[in-house]
């Protein structure tokens, strides 16, 4: 066959052919996507670093491996994008690019010899002797997939990266002056005087038509209804299928017999166990509790309390040395053992307490047991259930008809917000609500959603019909804004009013004179107010008022109920000692200098960034990831 393809490619038709493809290329040039087939693609470009798809493969796999093994839990390719791990770990590719370039840019190197003496010198590397091993080092390359050399570069690339990170923020420390402004600003305390008056609502005029009218049109905001969406739902899930299923006896029998390890409990005991160093030592103290001596005043003599040696109703399983575990088990009630030399320890035992082993009978169990084979059998039935919907929703069988079918509930919601609200602001209880809610409204009329997954079931969903935002008609929220436009007015006359006291007080009226002046509104005290601390006493706006006020100064802030206000004096500023020396002060230090290195080093890897140029290729991106949203 091949001399046929040699003999066929001598022939005029052949050169003809070669020849017409010679001079298309001449005149027109070789195809870009023909050139780009067979020229090496990078997935980012960072200045004159390339990080290639399998380079990102590559991190983003073992990146992966770890954060699995951090978590516990094996995470999928489709959770972790969810998460945006795979932008993360790119991001971090493409920081240690501008490094690189940077690194180069600077001439900056670390010679082999470096690299080699700090190997050398490390104990990881070193054999039984305490001096480095290079087949051990070798060794622990090879389990790591490096080579010699590879390691070797990695280190220089490494130790490269980290001088250009340590110049940018090492060594940063905070000014003392810093640590103490800090200091007190936190710990500042204050003692107060105040008084609180109260306005009564109908001290508000009576408010006209027109008022009504402006308060509606100048907040419109707040009489506009968000979007509605009626949604139509079918709720499959084992209990709602578990009810229906019928059991005869002979299920129940095999059941039984299946879940029969489930309705066991094992014997247990109430052991208690003095310890000793050797047998020798657990023989004496055996003949002295044979002479008389009780058991635990003899522990107690040696250090051991009752709640210490005592395990109280374990099964055998529990006791991790087997020796123990046999000897425990063997005890009579109340009887001690002779001494036990187990694996871990020597012991003398003694049992106070035996509770039998128990086998609850078929009939003890029978409806537990119901319960549990129609759930086992309701989840085996979930995929047919789900199969015969889909299969009807490809029918374009409507979803009432669907339910009634297949006898699963069926929820019609005329009207709902994306908050979870009908018209009236009531909660609308809906099967798994917050994934519901986000998927309906990233949908729309006459689209077939996917079903949402509920444990092991299934919600299917159908917007019905979307509700615009639009502003509620005046006379459906009427009594609101009346009521809107009393609080407005209630406040800004508090406000006026608050002021007006404070004034005095600054002027030098006192609080217990205002007090009285007001409606005997008496004095109080609080001490040790502390900045950023709020309570029921002190509200957040009070505190921070009375912080915003000087030693002797006056200050006031409105009440959490909107109808008063608090009027207060700053009876003394209690100001921390400083000790630069401190923990507390050290941890300050650090936390600031931390915050402050994290900021400095943004900045940095920014601008390292931005003068590298970054071009990612973001169609080698989504065929790499399958994420369609750009890096």
């Amino acid at each position: 066959m091949l001399d046929s393809m040699r003999a066929a490619a001598q022939g005029w038709m052949a050169k003809l052919l070669l020849g017409i493809l010679v001079v298309g290329f001449a005149i027109w040039g070789i195809p870009h996507d023909l050139i780009g087939n067979f020229m090496p693609k990078y997935l980012v470009k960072v200045g004159p670093e390339t990080v290639t798809a399998a380079e990102f493969e590559r991190t983003f796999n073992r990146s992966l491996q770890n954060l699995s093994r951090q978590t516990g839990q094996t995470i999928s390719l489709e959770q972790a994008r969810s998460m945006g791990f795979d932008r993360n770990v790119l991001n971090g590719m493409i920081q240690n690019a501008a490094l690189d370039a940077a690194a180069k840019s600077l001439k900056l190197a670390v010679s082999d010899a470096t690299i080699v003496s700090d190997v050398q010198a490390n104990p990881a590397f070193a054999g039984i002797d305490g001096k480095f091993d290079h087949n051990r080092f070798l060794r622990i390359l090879e389990q790591n997939n490096l080579s010699e050399a590879g390691f070797i570069a990695s280190e220089r690339q490494n130790r490269l990266r980290a001088m250009l990170n340590d110049a940018a923020v090492g060594g940063l420390v905070m000014p003392r002056s810093f640590i103490e402004a800090e200091t007190r600003y936190r710990d500042e305390q204050r003692d107060a005087s105040y008084f609180v008056f109260s306005l009564n609502p109908a001290d508000v005029p009576q408010a006209t038509e027109d008022d009504l009218k402006k308060q509606y049109e100048g907040n419109a905001a707040a009489y506009t209804a968000p979007e509605y969406r009626a949604l139509a739902l079918i709720t499959v899930d084992p209990a709602a299928i578990a009810g229906k299923i019928q059991l005869s006896e002979a299920d129940l029998a095999a059941g039984y017999e299946a879940h029969k390890a489930d309705f066991f409990k094992p014997e247990t005991r109430t052991v208690q166990q003095i310890t000793f160093a050797d047998v020798a030592a657990a023989t004496a103290a055996k003949e002295k509790i044979a002479a008389g001596e009780d058991f635990l005043k003899l522990a107690e003599g040696l250090g051991q309390k009752e709640t210490d040696i005592t395990f109280a109703d374990q099964p055998k399983s529990a006791f991790l040395d087997a020796a123990i575990a046999d000897a425990a088990f063997a005890l009579k009630p109340g009887e001690v053992s002779a001494p036990v030399a187990g694996s871990l320890t020597t012991a003398l035992l003694r049992v106070t307490k035996v509770t039998p082993e128990e086998q609850r009978t078929l009939d003890q169990v029978k409806d537990e047991l119901t319960k549990t084979l129609q759930l086992e059998k309701a989840r085996d039935q979930i995929q047919s259930t789900y199969d015969a919907v889909e299969d009807a929703r490809a029918s374009q069988t409507r979803f009432e008809d669907i339910a009634a079918k297949a006898g699963l509930p069926f929820q019609l919601i005329p009207a709902v917000s994306a908050a979870g609200q009908d018209k009236d602001g009531k909660d609308v209880t809906l099967p798994l609500r917050d994934d519901v809610l986000k998927a309906a409204f990233a949908s729309d009329v006459g689209v077939e959603n996917d079903a949402l997954s509920m444990g092991d079931g299934y919600v299917w969903y159908e917007v019905r019909e979307v509700i615009p935002s639009a502003l509620r008609p005046f006379a459906d929220v009427k009594a609101r804004v009346e009521s809107d436009f009393t609080a407005s007015k209630l406040r800004e006359l508090t406000a006026k009013k608050a002021q007006d006291l404070v004034a005095k007080a600054q002027s030098g009226t006192t609080l217990a004179t205002l007090g009285q002046e007001i409606g005997n509104a008496a004095v109080q005290k609080a001490e040790g107010l502390k900045r950023n601390e709020a309570s029921e006493t002190f509200s957040a706006p009070a505190v921070a008022a009375l912080f915003g006020a000087p030693e002797k100064g006056f200050a006031w802030a409105p009440e959490p109920d909107g109808k008063g206000a608090r009027i207060m004096q700053v009876d003394k500023v209690l100001l921390p000692a400083f000790n630069a020396a401190s923990a507390d002060a050290k941890k300050l230090s650090d936390e600031a200098a931390g915050g402050l290195s994290e900021d400095l080093l943004i900045g940095f890897m920014g601008a390292l960034r931005d003068q590298a140029g970054v071009e990612i290729n973001e169609t080698l991106w989504r065929n790499v990831t399958g994420n369609t949203a750009s890096p």
